[in-house]
């Protein structure tokens, strides 16, 4: 896997705040990870003794259901934390964490945690805003599965993946990163996977989805996002 400089992870918004000195004392208590594709980086219902940042690839966030189902809660790319749940006591992780892609992280232990804490205090701070950020975004996703029609559930969805794995393409064009299964688009919005194709289908003839390879892009965000209000 190719290496990902210090200093393009140090970016991070989980260091606002830090001077240089002090983001460098997190590079240096940090253990870096690879996961290959599939690999389970964290699992629901196990003690939280770990806290990761993706420094490249991206984890699937999903969570078990009570008969045995899992549902897509989130996908966390480059820059991005996962297991906030570490700076609470005696936690354990809500949700299990795996390798969308070929995945590297860094990881922080939950001793090593707590000297750092006490030196940057201004980094839980921004764990517990990460952390409020992603319940927003659940109550979001909550009231749209209840409210709003399978094609605008579709659409608020992509535009999620465009700000969270999005990059730039030709001609203003957004190109997302993580490739996803349709019957991945399917879950994340709860519907099924006829509906989802026919709509991307019909997005695709109207040109405002293309696609790279495996990837889905956006042609035309204006347009994806007067389908979704």
């Amino acid at each position: 896997m190719a290496s990902v400089p210090a200093s393009e992870v140090l970016r991070s918004r989980l260091f606002d705040g830090l001077t240089a000195e002090d983001r460098q004392a997190w590079t240096a208590s940090a253990r870096i990870h690879d996961y290959p594709r599939g690999a389970v980086v964290a699992r629901q219902g196990e003690p939280a003794t770990e806290f990761f940042l993706v420094a490249s690839g991206f984890l699937k966030v999903v969570q078990g259901t009570a008969d045995g189902h899992e549902v897509i809660v989130r996908f966390v790319g480059p820059g991005d934390p996962f297991g906030g749940v570490v700076a609470l006591d005696d936690a354990v992780y809500p949700v299990t964490a795996l390798a969308a892609q070929a995945t590297r992280v860094w990881g922080w232990q939950a001793s090593a945690l707590k000297t750092l804490f006490e030196r940057t205090p201004q980094v839980r701070a921004n764990i517990m805003r990460e952390m409020a950020l992603h319940m927003t975004d659940a109550l979001t996703r909550v009231h749209e599965l209840s409210t709003a029609r399978v094609g605008q559930r579709l659409a608020h969805a992509l535009l999620r993946l465009m700000r969270q794995c999005g990059r730039p393409g030709d001609a203003g064009a957004v190109v997302l990163m993580q490739s996803l299964t349709r019957q991945e688009l399917a879950d994340l919005t709860g519907t099924t996977l006829y509906t989802v194709s026919r709509t991307l289908s019909q997005w695709t003839s109207d040109g405002i989805l293309g696609s790279e390879g495996r990837r889905l892009v956006i042609l035309d965000r204006a347009g994806l996002e007067k389908l979704a209000h």
